[in-house]
């Protein structure tokens, strides 16, 4: 993509932005019948409370469940670029990374290092390792993204952000229900289709269930240029959620939540070895399965003078995989021929209670306690293809296992106090203790047949405290300053051989990164709130990063690797035009790099690089129009396009520039009674988008190869989805 069209496509956002307010000013009414502003009236709980997003002191943005269906969005890739500081990168299901202001040392996907931003299904932390389970976006109230180090409310993980999906909850007193049925044709692919719904049904007047089942085919769009397979990623996914409320009295509210979740799909998804073809060369196959789990139990007590919250929860989850491996394998080794298995398995056990103030008066605050403990284990086997299986681990060609725990203890409070009318100080404070332990094995016939056992134990306290002041002009402008810590656990690196003449010097084990986030923000509403415009500015200071880094021989592990800088600004615009036409968009400015390298790292990266999968400037706009035919049926139509500038892939000596692009995305909608019929187009202009890149080397019958695999993004898609309510 040219400069030429960022221009032209920044400019045209902010059109979007100074269009608002002239046309907002003959704006209907109130009382019209129109689409309410984006964001308008959205209450989220971001900061343990319940709150309207635009009275929240801090930066954050907020998806509600019909703005989700009108965007079409299924995935988190779907509605990401449309949110002002995310950057991601997407394997496909059960393998995207998340970052948020530029706070990025590469996409470590299925490493096991932590993530740097928190993932939550309602009250339950996800986050495991360095990739988020994708929990498709059905029945949902709404999303919640915080930009910057959450660390007080959040704790570790939320170094650079937190994401909250927040479903919908049993209601007392209505049946209702929802149904869908999605066909689609994927360009270079083929049909694909999908089938959801949900159930809420009273069970008396103070206990209700809602059941959510969903499933859905992809039958991809890459080829083999090895086998000539066609479609080899082909995606399969189903699951279901249950929850109970029951209201145990007035004061008292339980609600228990059960979902399932299982993705299969038959090679790593958008990778290709000839972009801008759709084709991979693959000497063996590469299925993916990523199944999940997660059970909650929320209570909610009404004291009088506090409100108090407990949430216990239980998250499991697996992933198995294959790797083809024949180009390294051969260059290690001279066998052309072999299997990689991964096996990673997480369980974890969260229990959190909290106790809010709800008295009136100018003091408020919050405190509460965090446990945590979380079991990983990671499984790898490489073989010969074709060959019996192993008598005994040594017995592979080669064998590693690694058996992780991480405890969590935390302490956290919070307090506002407003002296003036207007103007509210805030300070918080977590304290957190952390022993994490891992005991792994390496071995198998390369190694002579021969097991080696290391164990490694990490251990630390984390101190994140908060500094927030506010001051609100009248109902519809805020203006606010923070400061803000995030922290991110460390970890040890068992199983690494001694290697005296290495350069890179790798540790037993690494310690924490953390960071200071400086932000001032604005947040206003406008001409009857027909037109909302939020900023914000931000400095964050990151030290003693976490990197993976690749030893000469061979070997890979992490060490804390310097310091970063990530500076920038977020806008974002919401108008209703008319009472049909409402437009928004967002502009993201981040540049973030690398400051400096802790000895023998020199020859890795260099100081004043582009920190990885940042890009300097991402921006995303839409316009929604709204008919009113009768009284009972509506016609709308939206489009969506969402940019990303150029970024850098990773963080290292082979770094590659990745391109910039833009994606458009268009749907139109007839709605009558209690049915929807819609039909829509994404990546309208059929973009191959360079989501990511990995320039790989080896040896393939004999011959050096050099294998330069992008990943892409899903190519033009038609389709028409049916839904009733009843």
């Amino acid at each position: 993509m040219t400069g030429q069209f960022r221009c032209q496509l920044l400019a045209a956002v902010g059109m979007v932005a100074l269009a608002a307010p002239a046309q907002a000013q003959q704006a209907a009414p109130p009382e019209a019948q129109a689409a309410p502003a984006q964001g308008d009236e959205i209450v989220v709980t971001a900061t343990r409370r319940s709150e309207r997003l635009q009275d929240v002191p801090l930066s954050m943005q907020a998806l509600g469940g019909d703005e989700l269906a009108q965007m079409g969005a299924v995935n988190f890739a779907d509605y990401a670029r449309s949110v002002a500081g995310v950057q991601f990168q997407d394997d496909g299901p059960g393998r995207a990374q998340i970052f948020i202001r530029g706070v990025s040392s590469g996409a470590d996907i299925d490493t096991g290092k932590e993530s740097t931003v928190g993932v939550y299904f309602d009250e339950t932390p996800v986050s495991e390792g360095s990739s988020q389970p994708e929990l498709k976006l059905y029945d949902i109230s709404r999303v919640e993204v915080l930009r910057g180090p959450q660390g007080t409310l959040y704790g570790s993980g939320s170094l650079g952000g937190t994401v909250q999906i927040i479903t919908n909850q049993p209601e007392f007193d209505r049946i209702a229900g929802h149904g869908e049925l999605v066909g689609s044709i994927t360009e270079h692919g083929g049909a694909n289709g999908s089938a959801k719904g949900w159930l809420n049904l009273p069970l008396g007047s103070d206990t209700a269930v809602r059941a959510v089942g969903y499933g859905l085919h992809n039958s991809g769009f890459l080829d083999n240029g090895l086998t000539g397979e066609t479609d080899i990623n082909d995606e399969t996914t189903y699951g279901g959620r249950l929850t109970l409320r029951h209201r145990a009295s007035s004061r008292v509210e339980f609600a228990l939540t059960g979902m399932y979740q299982r993705s299969e799909s038959g090679a790593y998804n958008r990778v290709t070895d000839h972009y801008p073809e759709l084709v991979k060369d693959q000497s063996e196959p590469e299925p993916y399965t990523d199944r999940f789990g997660v059970v909650n139990l929320a209570v909610d007590a009404d004291l009088g003078f506090a409100h108090l919250t407990s949430s216990t929860s239980y998250f499991d989850r697996k992933r198995v995989f294959e790797n083809d491996i024949d180009y390294f394998l051969e260059a290690l080794a001279g066998i052309p021929r072999g299997l990689s298995l991964y096996r990673y398995t997480a369980q974890s056990f969260t229990q959190e209670v909290r106790l809010a103030s709800q008295a009136s008066g100018p003091l408020q605050w919050l405190v509460g306690g965090y446990f945590v403990s979380r079991d990983e284990d990671y499984f790898q086997t490489i073989n010969i293809r074709g060959a019996p299986p192993a008598s005994a681990p040594e017995a592979n060609l080669f064998y590693a296992t690694t058996d992780g725990e991480v405890r969590q203890i935390a302490g956290f409070g919070e307090a506002s106090y407003e002296p003036l009318d207007g103007l509210e100080l805030t300070a918080g404070l977590r304290v957190s203790h952390i022993v994490r332990r891992a005991d792994a094995v390496k071995g198998g016939l390369i190694y002579g047949g021969v097991l080696d056992r290391q164990a490694g134990r990490f251990e630390d306290t984390a101190t994140t405290p908060k500094f927030n002041i506010s001051y609100r002009f009248d109902e519809d402008v805020l203006v606010y300053a923070q400061a803000s810590k995030g922290f991110r656990i460390g970890g040890t690196n068992p199983g690494l051989p001694p290697c005296p003449t290495c350069i890179v010097d790798l540790q037993s084990e690494f310690g924490p990164d953390s960071l200071w986030n400086y932000e001032l923000g604005l947040k206003s509403q406008f001409f009857d709130r027909a037109l909302t415009f939020n900023a914000s500015l931000f400095w964050i200071d990151w030290d003693d990063i976490q990197l993976s880094v690749g030893r000469e021989d061979g070997f890979t592990g992490f060490t804390n690797a310097g310091r970063a800088r990530s500076r920038g600004f977020e806008l974002e615009v919401d108008g209703r035009v008319s009472p049909n036409l409402q437009l928004g968009g967002q502009v993201t400015y981040t540049d973030a790099e690398l400051r400096s390298l802790n000895p023998g790292l020199e020859s890795y990266a260099s100081v004043g690089v582009q920190l990885p999968q940042v890009p300097q400037w991402a921006a995303s706009s839409f316009a929604q129009w709204t008919l009113e035919v009768g009284d009972d049926s509506r016609v709308s139509l939206r489009g969506d396009v969402q940019y990303q500038g150029e970024r850098q892939n990773i963080l290292g000596p082979t770094a590659v520039s990745l391109d910039d692009y833009a994606i458009v995305n268009a749907r139109i909608g007839f709605e009558h009674g209690g049915w929807q019929l819609s039909a829509f187009v994404t990546n309208l202009t059929d973009s191959r988008a360079q989501l990511a890149r990995d320039i790989l080397t080896g040896v393939r019958n004999g011959n050096p190869i050099t294998l330069d695999r992008y990943t892409v993004n899903t190519p033009r898609t038609f389709g028409i989805s049916v839904a009733h309510d009843f």
